[in-house]
């Protein structure tokens, strides 16, 4: 390979990593069970986070965001769907907490995963979807299964630390 294209594999490389470190997002999770005497519902508490260092100032994020696991032993996906803001927690970063109860002791549904697209409104009003591919339905979902420790609290308090949560993109068509 001569200089030349080493020089040109190098800008491209540079090129496809940067882009590739634009955006970035994380999540973590807890979660507890109401009742310690016997169990009555778990209830997960779901922390987002979004970065994208080439956004300019004013730009708004959304956090667009469903439930997904078991219901009646069928898979479901995006259930009890809701849009939240996330306000700016950071320079270039958006975070939004969410709750829900995951699951009952006499209900049908559990909910195994939390469903997410990030909603970006430019200040001039165009409109983008991070989702991680370049599907046509595609999403993220973060994986609850990740909390480990679940405890009892009588109240509605979330105790303990957080969990960071596997986020995967999914791809819909």
């Amino acid at each position: 390979m001569n200089r030349i294209a080493r020089n040109i594999l190098a800008v491209g490389l540079l090129l496809v990593s940067s882009s590739a470190l634009a955006s970035e997002q994380w999540a973590d999770g807890r979660a507890v069970l109401h009742s310690c005497v016997y169990a009555s519902s778990y209830e997960a508490e779901v922390r987002m986070s979004y970065r994208n260092f080439t956004l300019p100032w004013g730009t708004s994020v959304y956090l667009i965001h469903g439930w997904g696991g078991m219901s009646n032993g069928v898979a479901i996906d995006w259930d009890n769907t809701q849009t939240v803001e996330a306000p700016a927690s950071a320079p270039w970063t958006w975070t939004t907490t969410v709750r829900s109860t995951i699951s009952t002791r006499s209900g049908t549904k559990w909910y195994t995963h939390f469903d997410y697209v990030w909603k970006v409104v430019l200040p001039d009003g165009n409109v983008f979807y991070e989702k991680g591919n370049g599907s046509t339905f595609g999403y993220y979902s973060a994986n609850l299964q990740d909390i480990t420790e679940r405890p009892c609290t009588s109240d509605s308090s979330f105790i303990g630390a957080p969990f960071a949560l596997t986020i995967t993109s999914i791809e819909k068509w």
